[in-house]
């Protein structure tokens, strides 16, 4: 598995959209979410304000996708790039994806090359988590993540100063994010946890080790072998190198704690392939925002940047399944579903379809009046041919309407204009700025 696979993997407290559902991780039962600090700040036009609830919600095909993000890690490209660290899929083929995990080699793995630990931080450069990877000759892969508890919870939730939560990844499980099977972990065959697990990626589960059990966690720093069981099968992992790189996971978080470690440049806040496009349509003055220090509910989208001082622009993607229909429907779906949102009176419009070179386009917007206030989206929806939606938004107090609307206007004329383009020749070389719009995030390996 690759630095960037790994670093994937970790994004285990995301929201994960795969081409058919939507999960929102729900962390155990006394465990803080790894990119939820306390003290972040709903967007404008939250639900506490009584303002519409962007991104709303996105008929797929075979469910509903609510198009939030987690943190990014590295930018794909596009102008519309979606974050990496938890990767838009393209619509699945073939079979459909199953939610339960996919039975596992029954070959017990060993560690292929060394243990890699290192920091991760956010956007804005604070330090984030640790984490310690390594991949097995079974064909799986295991990241534990280090977690600082912040000291209110700690007292509150009488949890330790640290908890430990693990990935295993799966490459081409093709699994459906959301709830995952129940889980057994078992430590040399003596101590056993039983937890429940997630599915934060089609190739990847999370499950998190308990912090009340604390001879578990101190048998699992120094444990030969890990197995863990699921319903349908067993997977076995020899742990060789794991008290080592256990030892330097402590390491690294305690000394990250203390201001004491030097940590990685941080990943940028906005795609600077999109951050071009907002150039482009004369948005200089947007001011990034870093999501992945919100909670999931509060996210206003996969990447976000402020105008002034209370417009609140993002953006967010989704790969649709052909039975998800054509840009005309997603998007009146779409508007029907922010009407839910609103808690007073909903005004919403809408465009006419715009079939351009590359992709469709449609924009509209969303008003909501209620007894709190008056809030106002504008909205762009487009569709590339490989069924990859992009969603830009600006969400703002009435007052600011125009704002909202004149950034909205600026990015539809450069979309347009990218567009209508001739796509680049098979195999040849993307431009470094300006990339075309229908180049979405991919999943890398």
């Amino acid at each position: 598995m690759s630095r960037f696979t790994a670093r994937l993997l970790a994004a285990g407290t995301a929201l994960v959209l795969a081409g058919t559902a939507i999960a929102q991780t729900t962390p155990q039962s006394g465990q803080p979410q790894a990119d939820q600090p306390s003290g972040t700040q709903p967007p404008a036009g939250g639900s506490d304000g009584g303002g519409l609830i962007l991104p709303g919600a996105i008929t797929s095909g075979s469910s509903v996708a609510a198009p939030q993000q987690a943190p990014a890690a590295s930018p794909a490209t596009g102008p519309a790039a979606g974050p990496s660290a938890a990767p838009r899929q393209a619509p699945v083929q073939g079979p459909a994806a199953s939610s339960a995990a996919p039975a596992a080699p029954s070959k017990v793995g060993t560690v292929t090359g060394t243990w890699q630990v290192a920091p991760q931080v956010y956007s804005d450069g604070s330090f984030k988590l640790c984490e310690a990877q390594a991949s097995f000759d079974n064909g799986l892969a295991l990241v534990f993540l280090a977690l600082p508890v912040p000291a209110a919870e700690q007292q509150a939730k009488k949890l330790p100063p640290k908890i430990i939560n693990l990935v295993i990844g799966v490459p081409g499980a093709n699994m459906q994010p959301g709830p995952g099977p129940a889980i057994k972990l078992r430590l040399d065959g003596k101590l056993e946890q039983a937890r429940g697990s997630q599915v934060i990626q089609p190739n990847a589960i999370m499950t998190g080790f308990d912090p009340a059990d604390a001879n578990f966690t101190k048998a699992l720093a120094t444990a030969n072998k890990l197995e863990v069981a699921s319903p349908n099968d067993t997977a076995t992992f020899v742990l060789k190198g794991g008290t080592k790189a256990f030892k330097d996971l402590n390491a690294c978080i305690d000394q990250a704690v203390a201001g004491k470690l030097q940590l990685p440049a941080p990943p940028p806040a906005i795609p600077p392939a999109f951050a071009a496009l907002l150039i482009d349509a004369g948005l200089k003055d947007a001011h990034p925002l870093p999501v992945d220090k919100m909670s999931p509910q509060e996210r206003p989208g996969d990447f976000a940047w402020a105008i002034q001082k209370d417009v609140i622009g993002s953006l967010r993607s989704v790969g649709l399944k052909p039975e998800a229909g054509d840009l005309e429907k997603v998007t009146q779906n779409y508007l029907d579903s922010l009407s839910k949102a609103c808690q007073g009176t909903y005004t919403p419009t809408k465009g006419k379809l715009e079939k351009l070179l590359q992709i469709d386009m449609q924009t509209g917007s969303a008003n909501c009046k209620t007894d709190k206030g008056e809030f106002y989206a504008n909205l762009i929806l487009y569709l590339t041919k490989d069924r990859q939606l992009f969603i830009i938004s600006h969400e703002a107090p009435i007052a600011s309407k125009a704002v909202a609307d004149n950034a909205g206007n600026a990015i539809a004329g450069v979309l347009r204009k990218k567009a209508n383009e001739p796509p680049p020749a098979e195999g040849a070389q993307q431009p470094a700025q300006g990339p075309r719009p229908a180049a979405g995030p991919r999943k890398q390996q």
